[in-house]
């Protein structure tokens, strides 16, 4: 039996730690019970082999395990475990822990408190005590007035407390070292902060960027409160609201989505074990989409398993598009130097196309 939920990523570094998700991941390959031999078993005379290859039914996998102690392993019968609803249930507590941390807040806040401006603040420090950049506020998903400079800071200080505390609460984001998880969190800031906002944009219905704190970012630049040089407002509707709003996702495929976005590829200063683990939880986050879709109707009317196939590869196409669009977002907004001096992250002095792009790989980084 697993002792973590059955939520253990089996890496080859560290494939024995737990027999039982060990198991689960070989039938998930695809691997044949009925294939599976033994070759830890001392081998005895010529009498005694002939005697155990007599004996071979009692001794064939689907009746007896070997090196693997599991309650769910049947004895009688050939196995036939299906994954379908460990996904299922699994993507359904995702949803459960992606609520609460959004209800987060702290008790005796003061939400009018003006955000800090200090700059001294490291990266590890803010990840790890949120506290320093922002404090936990009710999220306000209504984009009923445009927002000020104030609005800005405070939501984008806001969004980083919420993605520390997404991130913190995943498994599989804690099964990894510290290196890697200052690794990868340093990198995904930029692309969930950007799938969060536009899912808020869908749902308060604005036109413009929809913060967490009732405000949004219009896109008429003469209603903006700064500059958005580059359009990335525009670029937002276009490449991430409005096709969110046309496929209808539900609540699920968004959380799913924002674990998609966090394992979605293997960065460079991963470790080797790091980026296996990111391999292998991405195409996992990967399969539990293909398999909610699967679950769900969506109109398609092929009217058959590999017509439901066919229609679920189709909308998660759709969906890694999105994906990239983050990421093209994310650039969009490192070039804004305003923008980064309004949110305290870097000094918008510069003085040659060197020290941008300076400037550009410490938002990227931050």
């Amino acid at each position: 039996m697993c002792r973590f939920d059955g939520l253990c990523a089996i890496a080859k570094e560290h494939r024995n730690v737990c027999r039982a998700c060990r198991l689960k991941q070989c039938f998930l390959a695809g691997m044949n019970p009925r294939a599976v031999q033994s070759e830890r078993e001392q081998r005895g005379s010529v009498d005694q082999q002939q005697e155990e290859d007599d004996d071979s039914t009692q001794m064939s996998p689907d009746r007896c395990s070997v090196e693997i102690q599991t309650d769910w392993a049947v004895k009688s019968e050939p196995i036939s475990y299906t994954f379908d609803d460990d996904l299922q249930r699994y993507a359904e507590r995702l949803v459960e822990m992606h609520r609460a941390v959004c209800s987060r807040t702290d008790p005796n806040t003061d939400h009018t408190q003006e955000p800090t401006s200090s700059t001294s603040v490291s990266f590890i420090s803010a990840f790890y005590n949120t506290a320093l950049m922002s404090p936990r506020t009710p999220l306000i998903i209504t984009g009923e007035r445009i927002g000020t400079m104030r609005d800005v800071v405070q939501d984008w200080r806001r969004s980083f407390v919420l993605f520390a505390d997404w991130l913190r609460a995943l498994p599989e984001f804690n099964q990894m070292d510290y290196h890697d998880q200052i690794v990868l969190a340093k990198n995904r800031f930029g692309p969930f902060y950007w799938w969060m906002c536009a899912n808020w944009t869908v749902a308060a219905g604005c036109d413009g960027v929809c913060y967490a704190n009732g405000a949004y970012f219009p896109r008429k630049p003469k209603l903006q409160c700064l500059p958005d040089v580059r359009g990335s407002t525009d670029r937002m509707m276009a490449l991430l609201a409005t096709p969110i709003r046309e496929l209808q996702l539900d609540e699920t495929e968004r959380v799913l989505m924002l674990a998609v976005i966090a394992f979605s590829d293997e960065l460079s200063d991963l470790t080797p074990t790091g980026k296996e683990h990111v391999r292998q939880v991405g195409s996992r986050f990967v399969r539990m989409l293909h398999q909610h879709i699967r679950a769900r109707d969506y109109g398609g009317g092929y009217g058959s398993p590999a017509g439901e196939d066919s229609s679920a590869a189709v909308r998660i196409g759709k969906m890694m598009i999105l994906l990239s669009a983050t990421t093209n977002l994310v650039y969009l907004t490192s070039d804004n130097i305003q923008l980064n001096d309004v949110l305290h992250l870097v000094p918008c002095e510069f003085k040659s196309s060197t020290e941008l792009q300076v400037v550009h790989e410490s938002f990227r980084k931050f």
